[in-house]
């Protein structure tokens, strides 16, 4: 397969670019998690269509948090739905083009940095959609009690992929993978979330962000957080948002789970106990 290069075009990340400057504008973005005892799973699903006439081979790159692990990922092109598995990269690399080659779609997902990670899809077919998915397991952030407030646990996304400093030319080897563009004014592309909060928080807190305005509901023991305005956050900063759990003792939550039937130590159940320091002068 012979390398072809990338034709700059300014942009924010929310778009995926073809090898030969074809764009598959980013139709939409959608953040679903569930946060609790320290620990979040968050599902990223964002939707491209190729409006050309012809299939392309186009790279993307997404923003993840720097401390969480890539659980799954697939996409949807047309009706196939593609699923990947962990291979080293040299492997993942070889069976990805090999594919290519023989004409079917593709798709890869690399790690350039802690929080960077490049998509390569192959022989998207034309008119189709594509739907990129991804689930990202990550720490919560701890905040300690501040003046009228106890400490809270921080659930923090990022969305945008910001420019990275590179020094001087030649500094950094693989620069072209990670360099971007910053194009200026408002963009079209729209985030959606939907943040299930499992732990419990104290009485009359509800769950607050510096980032962005929010609307919550509890039903069931669950807190349900999504943004006041749906449909109309921007793609270009994080999503924070906090919630108050310390109390005048110590907290403890305990959350097990056991293997399916089939693998080794299935027969064995493995618990993870958080506990929450207490709220104290």
């Amino acid at each position: 397969m012979t390398p072809q290069t990338l034709q700059t075009h300014a942009s924010t990340g929310g778009r995926l670019v073809s090898t030969d400057g074809h764009v598959l504008p980013l139709r939409a973005m959608r953040l679903a998690a569930r946060a609790g005892g320290g620990l979040a799973r968050t599902r990223v699903e964002q939707r491209f269509t190729n409006p050309h006439a012809e299939p392309l081979h186009v790279t993307y790159l997404l923003p993840l948090p720097a401390d969480g692990a890539v659980v799954s990922f697939a996409f949807t092109i047309g009706e196939r739905r593609v699923v990947g598995e962990i291979e080293r990269r040299e492997q993942a690399r070889e069976r990805f083009e090999q594919a290519l080659a023989e004409g079917r779609s593709a798709a890869l997902l690399e790690q350039e940095r802690a929080s960077l990670f490049t998509q390569e899809l192959g022989n998207v077919p034309p008119g189709a959609e594509v739907v990129a998915e991804l689930e990202v397991d990550h720490p919560l952030a701890w905040l300690a009690p501040q003046a009228g407030e106890g400490g809270s646990w921080e659930w923090r996304f990022p969305t945008t992929v910001a420019p990275r400093y590179l020094g001087a030319e030649g500094r950094v080897e693989d620069a072209e993978r990670v360099r971007v563009d910053v194009v200026g004014g408002d963009q079209p592309p729209r985030l959606t979330m939907a943040l299930d909060v499992l732990d419990e928080l104290v009485p009359q807190a509800r769950p607050v962000s510096p980032s962005h305005a929010l609307r919550s509901a509890q039903l069931e023991g669950v807190v349900h957080v999504a943004f006041e305005d749906a449909g109309r956050a921007r793609l270009d900063r994080d999503v924070v948002v906090r919630w108050e759990v310390a109390r005048p003792e110590v907290g403890a939550r305990l959350e097990t789970a056991r293997a399916a039937a089939g693998p080794e130590h299935a027969r064995a159940a493995h618990g993870l106990l958080t506990l929450v320091p207490p709220r104290a002068p």
